[in-house]
């Protein structure tokens, strides 16, 4: 589990305070069986005002229970602190956030609740695509290796920003994508990182990506394909054999009430 043991306490500990609209998510959430510790936790809200009242409400529960808390930034929409207890810290950020997903805020035993995996995995795409950070590239390849592949996510990615399209999305993460031994250096991981393989490996999953947006058809992007309620790459051959699901304020589950309530339930407390 990639969360120390602070994270891991403090995450406990809040989790009563979270709720659909102010939920755990960035690499924290993705990560928690994945290959790297994140440097901080991020705890999104779809409202500006609940940020400061989020925050500060956390930091009292800290507070009094023995954690030390310095508060690193308070300004409107955005709140950092590091809390501390028995020499061991944790950096948290509380932070507003677009409320246009495809699912749902799902509940969950350590967060209390959580981004749902996809919306996990399209905000990485989008990052990865705006900024060079290794992290990223790390992150990418273990969404496609242990959740979904890459070319679902960058299709339904554009979704949450129309200034890309599928291929300028699979475009800026390659171009973003390109680091050496060293700049691995500096980030925690659970295994020593091979920088060639890592890139080799990038560079298959962005080509197999470039592959199926290129076979989907025009005006069906920002979609997400289900197959018994999960996410999937859809064969673009048969797409008439597929749930289409599309993002929207707060996000939903599927229209299906049973499929819904099977998703819902599938993902309640796990990454």
């Amino acid at each position: 589990m990639p969360l120390s043991r602070v994270q891991a306490e403090v995450l406990s500990l809040l989790a009563a305070h979270r709720n659909p609209e102010s939920y755990v998510a960035g690499a924290a959430a993705l990560n928690r069986d994945g290959p790297r510790y994140s440097e901080d936790v991020d705890i999104f809200h779809d409202r500006e005002e609940s940020v400061a009242l989020a925050a500060e409400a956390d930091a009292t529960l800290l507070k009094k229970n023995g954690f030390a808390v310095e508060w690193l930034r308070r300004e409107p929409g955005l709140y950092a602190a590091v809390a501390t207890r028995s020499g061991e810290s944790a950096r948290f950020e509380w932070a507003r956030d677009s409320d246009f997903r495809f699912f749902p805020a799902v509940r969950d035993a350590l967060f209390g609740y959580r981004l749902h995996v996809f919306d996990l995995a399209t905000n990485k795409a989008l990052a990865a695509a705006g900024r060079r950070e290794p992290r990223d590239v790390l992150d990418l390849l273990f969404i496609h290796e242990r959740h979904i592949p890459l070319g679902a996510v960058i299709w339904a990615a554009v979704a949450k920003d129309p200034g890309y399209s599928p291929e300028s999305l699979i475009a800026e993460i390659r171009r973003n994508a390109r680091y050496r031994a060293d700049d691995y250096a500096d980030l925690a991981v659970t295994a020593s990182i091979d920088a060639a393989l890592v890139a080799r490996q990038m560079k298959q999953v962005l080509k197999q990506a470039e592959s199926f947006v290129k076979m989907m058809p025009a005006g069906k992007e920002g979609l997400v394909y289900l197959r018994d309620g999960e996410p999937v790459l859809p064969d673009p051959t048969r797409l008439d054999s597929y749930i289409e699901h599309a993002g929207r304020r707060g996000g939903h589950w599927p229209s299906s009430s049973e499929i819904g309530s099977a998703m819902l339930r599938a993902n309640e407390g796990n990454a």
